[in-house]
């Protein structure tokens, strides 16, 4: 089975248009019409139902769809195993949250690169369950996350904390202040989600909502406001004060592996070296 044709399938998908995913794949419509014909043709089934402007993917292409971008992925994966440099040995696949990645996991990755230079990197980030997705399917070899599952495969160890508290433009500000006057939200994950609904979940809308601390680190910046962030954030901004009265966000932070890994050793040595995350 061509691999060309599975991103043809991919893209058909993602666009519902068969002329928008050959703009995208710089094809003809023709030739994205004969690579979905040769698929189906192998697969002995329909994959798309053709409307005009809105493909849907039939009950077939529906049930394809998950091992179509598994395959792409490994092949991706296999590609860059294959074309390590002449001093790399070994590739691991480590996957964090956006969140997280904002912390000090990001130096730490150049500790790691610095002490193991056999060891070719690929950083990654999602959310906490496509992370837990990839680790169990092999995709990824490391995770870091916050709310580790209880899974008897996976392997979790204790790397690091979380803290988060509410901090403000404005000194001696109180919760309920902060709450109204230009407040940011930002998604530090969804155990932080669920930990801001239990707490703060009659509280007006955020004025801003955002995925990074840097965004609203930088608004704030110029913009009278509050946000939840981290304690080292708060350290090293001289604009941003401590709001009183508003529970702080704790979590560990732990590394992730599968248990009887075939390269349980360097994952060992790895999971030491990003030891101490704070943020």
């Amino acid at each position: 089975m061509d691999i060309e044709n599975l991103k043809t399938f991919l893209e058909v998908h993602k666009t519902r248009h068969f002329g928008h995913a050959a703009d995208n794949l710089y094809l003809t419509s023709a030739a994205v019409s004969a690579r979905i014909k040769q698929l189906e043709l192998y697969l002995g089934v329909s994959l798309f139902i053709r409307t005009r402007g809105n493909v849907q993917l039939t009950s077939e292409g529906e049930r394809l769809l998950p091992h179509a971008q598994n395959l792409i992925l490994n092949w991706s994966r296999t590609l860059q195993e294959i074309s390590l440099q002449k001093n790399q040995t070994t590739r691991l696949h480590l996957g964090s949250t956006t969140a997280l990645w904002q912390s000090n996991l990001t130096q730490k990755i150049q500790d790691i690169a610095n002490d193991y230079p056999q060891l070719s990197i690929q950083a990654e980030a999602h959310p906490d369950y496509e992370l837990v997705r990839r680790l169990t399917e092999r995709t990824l070899d490391v995770v870091v996350l916050c709310e580790p599952p209880d899974l008897p495969e996976l392997k979790a160890v204790k790397v690091g904390q979380m803290k988060l508290l509410m901090v403000s433009t404005k000194p001696q500000q109180v919760a309920k202040s902060a709450f109204q006057a230009g407040y940011i939200y930002v998604d530090w994950g969804e155990s932080f989600a669920v930990f801001h609904a239990n707490r703060f979940g009659e509280v007006p809308p955020a004025n801003l909502s955002v995925n990074l601390a840097s965004i609203a680190t930088r608004f704030l910046e110029t913009h009278a406001g509050s946000a939840f962030l981290s304690q080292r954030i708060l350290e090293t901004q001289d604009f941003l004060f401590p709001v009183k009265g508003v529970a702080t966000f704790n979590r560990p932070v732990y590394a992730l592996y599968r248990e009887g890994h075939s390269q349980l050793d360097i994952i060992k040595k790895v999971i030491i070296l990003i030891t101490g995350i704070a943020i």
